[in-house]
């Protein structure tokens, strides 16, 4: 799968839009988000699970794969906080509230992690709105870092 992928990538950068679907292939994912102009290291989570890290603005977050047989089904960006003094549930609670985009959940130690899920399954996602998602992912931890002052 992994020969194929630049190729793939290839042939969606020069189709339109509309015909550009893209099923959850990590390799293809992470050429995407290298083409949005992000660093992308394709590597695994504790479960053996493709996953992607990568940064943006500084701030460290790592791609989640779910659901892959052929293709995954699912992928989730996800960024955690060390924070000195951890943040109040009533904090994340009001973040979940007020915020459309990137849930807010804390570790035993109070410290926030936020998510951003996206489905990819079936048809797959378009590559103008896996930019769109990536860039709102952007402005979420953006907004976010604002909001805990980091």
């Amino acid at each position: 799968m992994r020969t194929l992928a630049p190729l793939v990538l290839a042939v969606l950068l020069q189709a339109p839009a509309a015909q550009a679907q893209v099923l959850g292939d990590p390799e293809v994912i992470r050429l995407m988000m290298m083409d949005f102009g992000v660093p992308a290291k394709l590597s695994t989570d504790g479960a053996d699970d493709p996953m992607i890290e990568s940064r943006i603005d500084g701030t460290s977050f790592q791609v989640y794969f779910y659901n892959c047989e052929k293709a995954c089904g699912a992928i989730q960006f996800s960024a955690g906080f060390d924070l000195h003094d951890g943040m109040t549930e009533t904090m994340a609670n009001r973040w979940n509230r007020e915020n459309r985009f990137g849930k807010v959940w804390l570790d035993e130690t109070s410290d926030p992690f936020i998510e951003m899920d996206i489905g990819v399954a079936g048809d797959g996602i378009g590559r103008k709105n896996f930019d769109d998602a990536l860039d709102t992912w952007r402005i979420v931890l953006s907004d976010f870092r604002q909001y805990i002052d980091w």
